[in-house]
């Protein structure tokens, strides 16, 4: 097969070694063997053509070395051969590939050192190399890679310290370092990785002091710096890191009280602290740390009672055990009584026990009338629950969920009498099943509750896509994603919490002239963007896979800077891999993939497809029904210009391959992010571009 150019055996059941004739195939641009059980070494001519994109072996049991005819192989746009028994130095394995956008070579056997050939790979997104034998430090031109998104070193034996360059990685979501001997200090520039999300540094030699300016990183969802020799206290500044879910500094030598401002940490799941010398006690502003479910404080000198909130109330002992004088009701430790929580105090003011009989009877009045009056208010409140409580009952005994670990029961009366038993004026919008309206809370924060029909409103009411939604967006975190706070499911009364988005739908804003025109080129060409992260996000970096589904210009909404956010998951679909993930059809006419038509199955690709549709929208200012030509761009703004012009024109193209009839051709959503963060370069000319030359494009992006 002198020809062939593209051989993918995926995801079966393939044995033995590889026949040596491969070597032979000149004109090879993809090969894929991933997701098998082959074994042998690579072929060592696979670029002997110079025309190989993507290599992708991941996930078999190659042994040997790397493939030497990959060093000058320049055509490299996706290497993936992690998951094998792999070989050899990698110093000497790789070259400069101008093209190449994807590296993981994670789970080998690989040693040698970093080369500084990886900083002139400028258009890689993701560099994996972790669990390898790979030492030495890592080059500071690293911070060149200006496209960066991932960059795993884990589990190797690399030193010295992190380099300070690294915090020009603009674009870097994931800094995974951990497992090696990394010393020194970790660099304050980290901080200006604002677009950062994970940051893992555990188990190295780091010392110094948690820098305050992580703060900075507005995004970051997870911060691990557990098991090192960080010292001084807690910033403060952690606190202000909003979207935070898991916060790990234990078995360091930090000191000093916890700050209070960990407390604004309202998203916080997890924190672990245990296994340092922090001293005091543990802050009542944790009481507002509703969303955490498991919290480690042990080993250290904390004392006095522990706050009231389901955490630490459900904590085993292990988890609060080795400290000064904890109290609380977790088995194990004392009771928070008013002689233990002042013993220490008695002990050192031992003569002011001795107080004048007079002074001593005169308190015992005062504090005797404190008590009736406190015993008749006690008699008269035990009334007004059993009356609350049997009512209650006579209702099906409600039993509402908590939102996030808050108190359900009083959240659901704050939104009940925040929209006024769900009144239409504060009607907001209509999803696929249910009703949006506005909620005011007292606590000055704007929320969005989507209200499904109960059963005793509509007795054929479906709570399927009630369900569905719930699983599908409990464990998603994204800035593009509409942020999901919780729910209510009752018979009675069944609905969704959310974030409130500002301006609305994007239907919405392109059906109001006055407001499509605020929302210029650069802004939807930025909501493009937005959109593709998100739905790449869900693609590809959620286990198991989530498809939307119902992705419509009604489903995106736009905060006060314009940016995206997905909504409505009411028909999304997980895509596990033990099921066959057949269902019914759904989707919104004008928008559903074409091969929804012949099969039930549901693929990402048919999300791609809703995308191309609503990429169009954006640029049209409407539907594009079965026209596309860019002599329709929106009216209503000025013709774009310059480098939005460009951008235009590669943004309609992609539209284009996104709406291609057979769903194999169509590219995925993480291809579309990353093409999408590529600066648009000169390739047709703006005016009198035809529906063709479009089409021609699309074919040589994808």
């Amino acid at each position: 097969m002198a020809n062939l150019t593209l051989l993918i055996l995926r995801d079966n059941n393939f044995l033995g070694t590889l026949p040596p004739e491969i070597n032979k195939i000149v004109h090879m641009s993809v090969l894929d063997l991933s997701d098998n059980e082959f074994e042998g070494q690579l072929p060592e001519n696979i670029c002997l053509g110079g025309l190989l994109q993507k290599f992708i072996v991941m996930n078999n049991h190659f042994t040997g070395h790397i493939p030497k005819s990959l060093r000058n192989c320049t055509s490299l746009v996706r290497v993936r051969l992690e998951g094998n028994k792999l070989t050899g130095n990698i110093t000497e394995a790789f070259g400069v590939y101008p093209q190449l956008n994807y590296m993981d070579l994670s789970h080998n056997y690989l040693h040698g050192e970093l080369s500084w050939k990886w900083g002139y790979c400028h258009n890689l997104t993701s560099l994996r190399i972790s669990n390898n034998n790979i030492s030495g430090e890592i080059p500071p031109i690293f911070g060149r890679m200006a496209q960066l998104r991932v960059l795993d070193l884990s589990a190797n034996n690399l030193s010295g310290k992190i380099p300070r360059e690294l915090g020009s990685l603009q674009l870097l979501l994931d800094l995974i370092l951990n497992n090696n001997g990394i010393t020194g200090n970790i660099p304050h520039q980290i901080g200006f990785l604002s677009r950062l999300e994970h940051l893992n540094l555990a188990s190295n030699n780091l010392s110094g002091a948690i820098p305050p300016q992580l703060n900075l990183c507005a995004n970051l969802l997870s911060l691990n710096l557990s098991q090192n020799k960080i010292k001084r206290s807690i910033p403060p500044e952690i606190g202000n890191a909003q979207f935070l879910s898991v916060l790990d500094l234990s078995q360091n030598l930090l000191t000093g009280r916890i700050p209070p401002d960990l407390g604004k940490l309202r998203v916080l799941e997890t924190l672990n602290v245990s296994h340092n010398g922090l001293s005091g006690s543990i802050p009542h502003s944790f009481a507002d740390l509703w969303a955490l479910t498991s919290v480690d404080v042990s080993y250290n000198d904390l004392e006095g009672p522990l706050p009231n909130v389901k955490a630490f109330k459900e904590a085993p002992f292990e988890a609060v055990q080795h400290n000064k004088g904890l109290c609380g009701n977790v088995a194990g430790l004392q009771k928070c009584n008013i002689s233990t929580m002042s013993k220490k105090h008695n002990q050192h003011s031992g003569a002011r026990i001795l107080i004048i009989p007079v002074l001593s009877f005169l308190g015992f009045l005062v504090l005797s009338s404190f008590l009736i009056v406190l015993i008749i208010i006690y008699c008269h409140r035990r009334k007004i629950i059993k009356r609350e409580r049997n009512a209650l009952t006579e209702t099906n005994d409600l039993d509402f969920l908590h939102i996030l670990s808050f108190d359900g029961k009083i959240l659901y009366e704050q939104i009940m009498e925040a929209t006024e038993g769900f009144h239409s004026k504060y009607y907001l919008g209509e999803g696929a099943y249910g009703v949006v309206y506005k909620a005011d809370l007292p606590t000055d924060q704007t929320l969005a509750v989507k209200k499904n029909p109960s059963s005793q409103e509509d007795e054929t009411v479906d709570i399927v896509p009630f369900e569905r939604e719930i699983e599908a967006l409990q464990n998603i975190r994204h800035r593009n994603i509409v942020k999901f706070y919780g729910f209510c499911s009752h018979a009675q009364h069944c609905f969704l919490v959310y974030e409130f988005i500002e301006r609305g739908s994007l239907r919405t804003i392109l059906n109001d002239d006055d407001k499509a025109s605020e929302f210029g080129w650069d802004k939807r060409i930025n909501m493009v963007r937005a959109i593709a992260d998100a739905l790449s996000y869900m693609h590809h970096d959620c286990f198991p896979p989530l498809i939307h589904r119902d992705l419509t210009s009604t489903n995106i909404l736009l905060d006060a800077d314009f940016e995206a956010h997905v909504s409505d998951f009411g028909t999304a679909r997980l895509l596990r891999p033990d099921s066959t993930n057949w269902t019914a059809t759904a989707g919104t006419i004008g928008y559903i993939a074409p091969e929804l038509a012949y099969t039930n199955i549901p693929t990402e690709k048919c999300d791609v497809y809703s995308f191309g549709v609503v990429v169009l929208e954006i640029i049209m200012g409407k539907h594009p029904g079965n026209y596309v030509s860019l002599d329709v761009l929106d009216q209503r703004l000025l013709p774009p210009t310059n480098w939005h012009a460009q951008n235009i024109i590669s943004v309609a193209a992609l539209a284009l391959a996104c709406l291609r009839t057979n769903p194999q051709l169509r590219p995925t959503m993480t291809q579309i992010s990353q093409e999408l963060q590529v600066q648009a370069t000169p390739v047709l000319p703006f005016f009198g571009v035809t529906l063709e030359q479009l089409c021609d494009l699309d074919r040589r992006n994808f």
